[in-house]
């Protein structure tokens, strides 16, 4: 789901292996697709 998708990008921000930028504008897009549903 949608928080999973979330915590995997914040992991991965955390890591390291994604910057906050990056991260931001997954997390919007992903938002985009839900809301288009």
């Amino acid at each position: 789901g949608f928080g999973a998708m979330q915590k995997m990008i914040d992991q991965a921000v955390s890591k390291g292996l994604m910057n906050k930028n990056q991260a931001a504008r997954k997390k919007s897009r992903l938002n985009a697709q839900i809301k288009a549903l």
